[in-house]
Formats: structure tokens, sequence, C-alpha cells
């Protein structure tokens, strides 16, 4: 999927695929062409500037390390809300908090409540990647992911991919390979939670999810792909939080018709910045999509993201991703919004 950030991160290992697995075709958009295993060798090993940004990252986490309010009593029971559904909406005064997945790859376990919804969406995203000696860059605005509650544990998602500019130069000559524009794909997710919907220190759930080939021509594979993840959450003491994911795919083969398998798995560690503004919060997050695929490279990222709750169902959000191999995209910048009614 794509590298923005609501995403689930399906979108990270999706946006990948289709880059790798498509063609250049004059006219249209052209992704990279992946390099052969050897590549993938030479991108394990972490740069100069991968280095920086782990440092970074690091130093972001101890100005973080503060004595922070504690967390509010989770010991109470869970309050029943079996009665709810799609029909029946919870009401108001009952829905559990404003759980925005932006700004990360990563999702959360929890679900929308029954009979409501959540919309989080880019308001503009930007990836630059660099392979194989070609320089893509990429626009994408208005891809909203909307979320419906169906019952009080599950939820039902379209997450679309937004109208998308691209254009390919060859990094020798300068000259134009591709470009294109167009609106993509249409990933289609059900989160079934499967613990601590409505309180406690760990959550779970389980999401299967397919892509619909919605894309214009040139902007996708072209074929139904999808796959299962299983986010969790751990709240952690200081008022930090651990969030973990990990996601099987099956995707096309870059070469043929086979499909293969896909790992991806991710780490996310968030905290208030209550000392600037109690309603403003800070992430750090890895990233990586290790296939079965020979010529498909494995693919890992450092991401930073900041959120900032301007209303109690309204956040915007802004974030950086940093490609830390030579088959990574090398810089996502995005920023969006996320509400809920």
């Amino acid at each position: 999927m794509r590298l923005r950030p609501n995403a689930s991160r399906l979108s990270a290992a999706l946006w990948r695929e289709n880059i790798a697995q498509s063609r250049f075709r004059a006219g249209r958009v052209g992704p990279i062409e992946l390099a052969a295993p050897l590549c993938a060798i030479k991108c394990m090993v972490l740069s100069s500037k991968t280095r920086l940004l782990l440092g970074c990252s690091v130093g972001l986490l101890v100005s973080l390390l503060g004595a922070q309010p504690a967390r509010a009593d989770d010991s109470a029971p869970a309050p029943d809300k079996s009665a709810y559904s799609l029909f029946n909406p919870t009401p108001t005064d009952a829905m559990r908090a404003f759980e925005p997945e932006r700004p990360a790859k990563i999702l959360n376990p929890f679900t929308v409540d029954a009979g409501h919804f959540q919309i989080e969406s880019d308001f503009l995203s930007y990836t630059h990647a660099n392979v194989a000696g070609a320089g893509t860059t990429q626009f994408e605005t208005t891809d909203p992911t909307i979320k419906l509650g169906l019952t009080s544990s599950i939820d039902l998602e379209l997450d679309f991919y937004g109208y998308l500019t691209s254009a390919t130069h060859s990094n020798q000559t300068g000259g134009l390979i591709a470009n294109g524009h167009g609106f993509g794909d249409t990933i289609i997710k059900t989160k079934i939670n499967l613990v601590g919907n409505d309180g406690g220190d760990f959550a779970m759930a389980l999401v299967p999810f397919v892509k619909a080939p919605s894309a214009a021509p040139g902007l996708g594979n072209g074929v139904v792909e999808g796959g299962v993840a299983l986010p969790m959450q751990i709240n952690l003491p200081s008022d930090f939080v651990l969030a973990l994911q990990t996601e099987y795919d099956v995707l096309k083969n870059a070469n043929d018709s086979q499909r293969y398998a896909n790992l991806v798995n991710i780490a996310n560690l968030s905290h208030s910045l209550s000392f600037i503004s109690k309603d403003l919060s800070a992430s750090v997050e890895f990233f990586s999509a290790v296939g079965t695929d020979p010529f498909t490279p494995a693919e890992y990222t450092l991401d930073l993201g900041l959120a900032y709750l301007i209303r109690p169902n309204v956040q915007l959000d802004a974030g950086a991703n940093f490609g830390l191999t030579r088959a990574s995209p090398g810089l996502n910048l995005y920023t969006g919004v996320t509400t809920r009614f």
C-alpha cells in the first residue's frame, strides 16, 4: 500500500508492490524498476544518513522522558455496548475515546463506535524515490479512509487512494521517462477488535483486507491483492504507548502472474508533548516489508509524526517518512486530518 500515514500500512506494502510490478509506459505514470537480488543485499547496509536519523529519533524519545500525569484508572469494567449496531447507534456520551490511526503506517486495534463514521485523509502527500538510475516524484491529495462502525467491535473501512500525479526522470540525462495522473486503487478492510476496545492496557484486533484494482491505467498493477494484519497496542509507564503490528500480504509477482508472500512488521512509540500542549503528541515508527520474491528488495523506513487535537473529534497531523535502504522511497512528507461524527 501507500507510504501515507493512514494507513494501514498495508498501504506501504501495496504502494511499493504497485511500483515494483508496473512498467514504464510513455505518457503514463512509471514506477521505479527495482534492482536485482544483489541490490537487495546492498540495501541492507545502513548509511550515514540512516544512522543520523536513528540518532535524531533517540534524541526525540529522550526529550520526551519525564514525569507525566498518571493515566486514568482503567480497572473499571468495560461498559456493555453489545446492544448497539449500525441501526441503533452508540449514544454520544457512551462513545469510546477518539483514536485516529494517523499519523502512522501502523493500524490501531480500536474500532469506530456502532452507527458512527470516522474519516481520515491527507491534505497533501509528497513522495520521492531514487532507484536504479531514475528518480520518481509523486504528489497525492484527497485520499480518504472512511470508517463505519457496524457493531460494538467491528467496523468496515474503505481506503481510497487519492488523486495522484507522478513524474520519473533519468538521473543521467534528466529526461522525462514517464508521467501520469489519476485516481488510485481502493482498499476494503474489516477491523475486528479482539480485546481492549473499551479500556485496559492492552488491545488487539484482526484486520483482513483486499485491494480492488480501481486505479487509472498505469497507476496500479490491475490485480486483486490482499492479506491480514494483527495490530496491537500496549500502554506503558510514564504515559508512553507502544503499538506493534504484523501483517501477511499475498501480492502479485513483478515478473509473471505468480503470487508471493510479503511480511510487514511495524513498531511505533508515541507520547504526549504535554510540556508544549496537552493536545499535541509525537510518534516514532520503524517499518519493514520483506517478501519471498527475489526481485522485490526488502524495504525499511523510519517514520516521524506529530498530531494536534484541535477539537474533541478533530485532529490535524503532519509527518515525515525516511527510507533506510536504497530500495525504499527516500522521503515521504504529508499533512492531513481526522474527524469523527
